[in-house]
């Protein structure tokens, strides 16, 4: 059976459209969260952030479009930073 490195497929994701770094949020049904973070927007108010979520098999990458499950990744992430 082998690994699978969500963080490094959502890092080459991320770098593919043009963002830094990507934080982790969490597992919901199956699927791993993470947010897409450009270095020089932190601090700055800019809407809502980038979200993908990657499957347990790790091939379907999609972007986090609907609002509830925005929300769910914001506030898993301010759980688990402490923000």
């Amino acid at each position: 059976m082998n690994k699978i490195d969500y963080d490094q497929i959502a890092l080459s994701k991320a770098k593919e459209l043009g963002y830094d770094t990507i934080r982790y949020c969490g597992e919901r049904d199956g699927w791993k969260y993470y947010r897409l973070v450009k270095a020089c927007l932190i601090g700055k108010k800019t809407g809502l952030p980038k979200y993908i979520r990657i499957s347990r098999n790790g091939s379907p990458i999609v972007f986090v479009e609907d609002l509830q499950e925005t929300m769910w990744a914001i506030g898993q992430e301010n759980t688990l930073y402490c923000l």
